[in-house]
């Protein structure tokens, strides 16, 4: 059955899982406050794609945030330093027994979202889709879809289960949680790319071109052990025992298990490997430090586990951008984080069920 989707958001993620869906015989529909990289033509838009899929995938384009409410399920790929500029605003046009689903969501947004909209399906994902980057060239490199998604789904249940959604848009890749703090706390962007970027700051802010995984050195890796470690010392803080970054590199890239910087070169001899940022002002800082770090650092506060690793290096990249990055995440002053108990944060957190998905 052909499903009608509306993707938030047109950066490669977005215009990835736009691809997918059209590849799978589904009709997205694309919004975005910018959509710069997309080509405009008649009220649609094309996306060239290399890699995993091949070729030109066309899908509707939306001229006004008001036509999200036309759609049952609405897809946001925003990275997190822009939920409060854009997805705010969103938050008065969601409708009754709509689903949104956030792609990699972060600090618990999906709470925020359905403390604004009443009646509403709120799922977030531990990560996105696939990993996706666009080449010089303008084509959209996307790899293969990832093999697990972690979700939990918060706000109105609805007669069919968000769970069943997910995997008839995507497959039978979706795990469900009884927590929406288990696909918070399953979300590596932050830890991985603090590792990758702050060994490599000055290659950013000289903009060289450099590859991310062919320059995840050992010194990176046990930077990335270190901060995955606290990561999992967090998660089971609140009853979490969750897959580890190398079970996550190997289920993404489909690479066997083992020593990171290994896995990483795995990566690199089969084309995968993106350039990292060439620049300093980059979502890896400005949305994985405030809304990842700091998230993970707060939580780590209320259930009194300490997190030295990440925090000296939120601190470290604080200081070489001149940021107050725990200051910039808004969703834990909204949230009320620090002033929550653990029992308390897992009782807000615990997913919702329908009567489809009980029956599964």
């Amino acid at each position: 059955m052909t499903a009608r989707v509306a993707i938030v958001g047109a950066g490669p993620i977005g215009c990835a899982a736009a691809a997918f869906l059209v590849r799978a015989g589904h009709a997205p529909a694309m919004w975005s406050p910018t959509g710069s990289r997309l080509h405009h033509k008649a009220g649609r838009t094309s996306i060239a794609c290399t890699g995993a899929l091949q070729g030109e995938v066309e899908c509707e384009l939306l001229a006004s945030p008001d036509r999200l409410a036309e759609f049952p399920v609405v897809l946001v790929c925003l990275p997190a330093n822009a939920y409060a500029a854009v997805l705010g605003p969103l938050n008065a046009h969601w409708r009754s027994g709509q689903h949104v689903v956030l792609s990699g969501a972060l600090s618990l947004a999906p709470l925020w979202i359905a403390a604004a909209a009443a009646d509403v399906q709120v799922t977030g994902w531990a990560t996105t889709l696939t990993t996706a980057h666009f080449q010089p060239d303008g084509l959209l490199h996307v790899n293969p879809l990832r093999g697990r998604i972690d979700m939990a789904t918060v706000g109105a249940t609805g007669s069919v289960s968000a769970q069943l959604q997910c995997e008839e848009l995507f497959g039978e890749r979706f795990v469900a949680a009884e927590s929406l703090l288990a696909p918070a706390l399953a979300n590596i962007n932050p830890i991985a790319h603090a590792a990758e970027v702050i060994p490599n700051l000055t290659r950013m802010e000289s903009g060289e071109a450099w590859s991310l995984f062919g320059h995840f050195t050992p010194v990176v890796g046990r930077l990335a052990e270190g901060l995955d470690h606290e990561r999992s010392a967090v998660a089971q803080a609140f009853g979490l025992e969750l897959p580890s970054l190398r079970q996550h590199y190997a289920r993404s890239y489909h690479v066997p298990p083992g020593p990171l910087h290994a896995m990483a070169q795995e990566i690199v001899r089969r084309g995968m490997s993106p350039n990292g940022p060439a620049v300093l002002e980059h979502r890896y800082v400005l949305e994985d430090a405030p809304f990842g770090l700091a998230f993970l650092e707060a939580l780590g506060g209320v259930a009194d586990v300490r997190t030295p690793v990440l925090t000296a290096c939120l601190s470290l990249l604080g200081a070489a951008y001149a940021r107050d990055f725990r200051a910039e995440n808004f969703l834990l002053d909204a949230l009320d984080i620090s002033a929550t108990g653990v029992d308390a944060l897992r009782a807000r957190c615990a997913a919702a069920a329908s009567a489809a998905s009980r029956a599964r």
